[in-house]
């Protein structure tokens, strides 16, 4: 029997061992670094609201099957959801108030239901909550194809050597859809994330009549990749910001310290932004709004605990000043490794 997946878990470690590991520069000494004053950010926030460790609150509902028949019978909305859950439980950045397990419920997700009328039916009082997380399928399907065994050639140090590749039948499995934040109590769509992904194995077979007709676990582990992919963008959504407070340098290195530590989700080597609160006026109305803009980028040291991390500063925007009540935030990126994995699937 061909076994697809210890194949890909072959190639997996084989390139693992090709690209080898390199250290990535976390590691400081604050002995070596000087404190170094700081201006304060026009709008700094209050020392209260600095050390705010509240978390947004949110709903997740399963995602909409939308009546296809492949997704109802692998109960794929619910498994994605569930993912989803697991996953951002893991980030710390937001904290779950309520699992809707009913799909029928997103039905509810229009701009003319009131919350009210949304806490009612799902049991919650979704004046606790900030955002809810849902979505729908726009596909999803599942296929396979027969084989037929053949032979071929390969290059041996004893020369060349025929072989036997045995039929087979492949199977593939795909989910297309998308997951929406809604702020509460408006709901408001605050963002939305696309997903198309799919699964594929492949079994020995003597004729197409062995073909299984349903795989429920291939559909659901197509779902799974599709939650994978909406993660990234949703845990940025999400990600906590880290205020700062405290500047070191060390000739033209910098660190600064901030209070986003491994409580909710910091850790060693994290990539950061870190940006600044502006004002831009518009030349038209003469109306002025706050906007966040990016002003360095910065690499999450090995000094950090639970409640602080020290950040190395990496590049700072020319023009541009780092200051005290400026913030970070963590960006979640996909992986080499998480790439690569899809790729061969």
């Amino acid at each position: 029997m061909l076994n697809i997946k210890s194949l890909r878990a072959s190639l997996l470690a084989t390139t693992v061992l090709a690209l080898g590991f390199t250290g990535c520069g976390t590691a400081i000494k604050l002995s070596e670094f000087q404190p170094s004053n700081m201006q304060k950010a026009k709008h700094i926030p209050s020392k209260e609201k600095m050390m705010d460790n509240g978390l947004p609150k949110v709903i997740i509902m399963d995602i909409s099957d939308n009546g296809i028949k492949v997704a109802q019978n692998a109960k794929l909305g619910k498994s994605i959801a569930t993912n989803i859950n697991t996953n951002l439980s893991q980030a710390k950045s937001v904290k779950l108030v309520k699992r809707v397990d009913n799909s029928s419920y997103n039905k509810m997700l229009k701009s003319e239901i009131k919350a009210a009328e949304l806490a009612k039916e799902i049991g919650a009082d979704v004046g606790q909550a900030d955002y809810i997380i849902t979505g729908q399928l726009s596909n999803a399907s599942y296929e396979h194809s027969f084989h037929e065994g053949y032979y071929y050639y390969v290059k041996t140090k004893n020369g060349v050597v025929r072989r036997y590749r045995p039929p087979s039948i492949s199977y593939k499995a795909c989910a297309v859809g998308n997951v929406k934040v809604f702020k509460l109590p408006s709901l408001d769509e605050a963002d939305s994330f696309e997903f198309n992904e799919c699964s594929s194995t492949s079994t020995q077979a003597r004729s197409a009549r062995e073909a299984q007709t349903r795989n429920d676990g291939l559909v659901r582990e197509a779902g799974a990749e599709a939650a994978d992919t909406v993660m990234y963008p949703l845990k940025n959504f999400f990600a906590k910001k880290g205020y700062i407070y405290e500047m070191r340098k060390d000739g033209d290195k910098i660190i600064v310290k901030t209070t986003l530590g491994t409580t909710y989700g910091a850790k060693e080597g994290d990539e950061v932004n870190i940006y600044e609160i502006e004002d831009l006026t518009n030349s038209l109305t003469g109306e002025t709004k706050q906007t966040e803009t990016i002003i360095a980028k910065g690499t999450i040291s090995n000094q950090l605990n639970k409640d602080f991390s020290w950040v190395i500063v990496d590049e700072v925007n020319d023009g541009k000043e780092i200051k005290a009540g400026d913030y970070i935030k963590i960006q979640y990126k996909e992986g080499f490794f998480s790439k690569f994995k899809k790729a061969i699937k």
